[in-house]
């Protein structure tokens, strides 16, 4: 409790002291920036002292958030940054005592011992499920998981079934990514409830490109009451064989709110080792989109390699 008093007083006096060097600059500062004004000095002072609080005091607190939230995110780094300054300290202490030589080999050596043992006996390997990305295992457990093993559940899983996991994280994952983006613009939470994914009877593999262009002549992809709101995972066809999955039936995330869709078909996603590249068709604001129609279909029915975007997953479907 004492000790804690004792900070307590050693902050108040920084604190303190702060203050006094932010308010005579501030004396200095309003002074010259009222001379030649009709500013009042008192008000001119005044501001400045407060501008120059909020700078400094926003800036301190900046960088006490990024400490921290360092700190939660990657702690190993921050683990291994301790022992060197505490090694490094501790040869500097023991200098004073013992002979260079000496201090290096009570201090530095057990450093160096400490991290070859570490990196040894243990390895990091992908984690998306945590706020990391990353996870710490033994080696025997990284040798597992060299070999496609999902750890949390102890087994590799097979093709079909990871990547089946892998397509429905993505989905959901852009779903909230539609919402969030619209929610940042918008008060009304029961937008939210607008964007989900959609098939449309009338729209399928066979006919989405006159079904596009027609509608795109008729200044409107969808409306609301034609969607019918699905679950998407029942439409999903996992091609194990080829790496790529896809939908029987098209499916639309839709936004209505905006007018904006994201098409997937039957080969929308293609897997290749830990990485799952996907492709859509965007259509947004109609009568830009109504232009370059033709050529955006042809070139999603045409290309071979037009998987541009990736995202890497591990070994339990998580990205």
């Amino acid at each position: 409790m004492k000790n804690t008093l004792e900070f307590l007083k050693i902050l108040f006096k920084i604190f303190i002291i702060i203050e006094i060097v932010i308010a005579f600059y501030s004396v200095f500062a309003g002074v010259i920036f009222s001379i030649g004004s009709d500013v009042n000095v008192i008000y001119s002072i005044i501001v400045c002292f407060l501008a120059i609080n909020s700078l400094f005091f926003g800036f301190t607190g900046q960088i006490i958030i990024l400490f921290y939230k360092g700190l939660i995110l990657y702690p190993l780094i921050y683990l291994k940054v301790f022992i060197i300054i505490f090694f490094i300290i501790l040869f500097f202490k023991l200098r004073k005592k013992f002979n260079k030589k000496l201090a290096f080999k009570y201090s530095i050596i057990p450093m160096i011992i400490i991290f070859a043992l570490y990196n040894y006996f243990f390895r990091t390997i992908p984690d998306y499920s945590s706020k990391t990305h990353e996870r710490i295992v033994t080696l025997s457990d990284y040798k597992k998981y060299q070999q496609g093993y999902c750890l949390e559940e102890d087994r590799i899983l097979p093709k079909d079934e990871l990547y089946k996991r892998v397509v429905i994280n993505f989905l959901k994952t852009k779903r909230w990514d539609e919402t969030y983006k619209h929610l940042s613009f918008s008060l009304n939470e029961d937008n939210e409830d607008k964007i989900n994914y959609y098939i449309h009877k009338d729209f399928n593999l066979d006919n989405y490109k006159e079904f596009l262009k027609q509608r795109a002549l008729e200044k409107e992809y969808f409306s609301l009451d034609e969607l019918q709101e699905v679950d998407y995972s029942k439409y999903l066809a996992i091609d194990t064989k080829n790496n790529k999955a896809g939908f029987i039936k098209p499916v639309i995330l839709a936004n209505n709110s905006i007018k904006q869709y994201y098409v997937y078909l039957d080969d929308s996603f293609y897997f290749k080792e830990n990485t799952i590249f996907y492709k859509k068709i965007h259509l947004y604001t109609l009568q830009e989109q109504e232009k370059n129609l033709d050529k955006l279909i042809k070139k999603f029915k045409n290309y071979k390699d037009d998987f541009t975007y990736g995202i890497v997953f591990d070994n339990c479907g998580n990205f």
